[in-house]
C-alpha cells in the first residue's frame, strides 16, 4: 500500500479504510472497521483485508497499553473476536525498558497462521499511543456495549 499506515507496530502495519456499515448504529455492527493488514520478517509477509478489527478491541487495547507503559510489567493483548490478527506485548527487562512482542496474522485462518516475534523497548509505546488515539478520534465508537 503506497499511503502511510494508520497503525505501525514492528513488522505490522495496519491501513484503516473505514467502516463495514458506517450508517449503523448498532455497537456490534457500527464499530468494525474496513481493514488491510501486512506483516512483514525476515523471508515472509502476510497479508489480509476485511473487517477484522472493531474499535471496541483497539479502545481496550490502547487503555491496557497506557498502564502497560507506566512500568513494563506484565503483559497485554489486543482481545480481537476475529482469528485474523492477534497481538501479545510482554514484559521482558522492564529495568531496561525492554519487551517482548508477539504477532499471530492469518489471511486464512482455516488452513494457516503466522507468528512474528520482536524484541521492542519502551519508545515504541508513545507512538502506537498516539496512531490509536488518531483511529479512534476518527471514528468515534457508536453505541454503547451491552453486557
Amino acid at each position: 500500500m503506497e499511503d502511510e499506515a494508520s497503525i505501525s507496530f514492528g513488522p505490522l502495519k495496519i491501513w484503516i479504510e473505514g467502516r463495514q456499515f458506517p450508517e449503523s448504529k448498532d455497537y456490534w455492527d457500527a464499530n468494525w472497521l474496513m481493514t488491510t493488514a501486512e506483516c512483514v520478517g525476515k523471508g515472509s509477509s502476510v497479508k489480509a483485508d476485511g473487517p477484522f478489527l472493531h474499535l471496541g478491541e483497539l479502545k481496550y487495547w490502547k487503555d491496557n497499553l497506557e498502564a502497560f507503559h507506566k512500568t513494563l510489567k506484565g503483559r497485554v493483548e489486543l482481545p480481537t473476536a476475529e482469528p485474523t490478527l492477534k497481538i501479545k506485548i510482554m514484559e521482558q527487562k522492564p529495568e531496561m525498558g525492554h519487551f517482548l512482542c508477539e504477532i499471530e496474522f492469518t489471511g486464512d485462518y482455516l488452513n494457516e497462521v503466522h507468528k512474528f516475534i520482536f524484541q521492542a523497548d519502551q519508545s515504541y509505546i508513545p507512538s502506537l499511543l498516539n496512531q490509536l488515539n488518531t483511529v479512534l478520534r476518527n471514528y468515534p465508537i457508536v453505541g454503547k456495549q451491552k453486557l
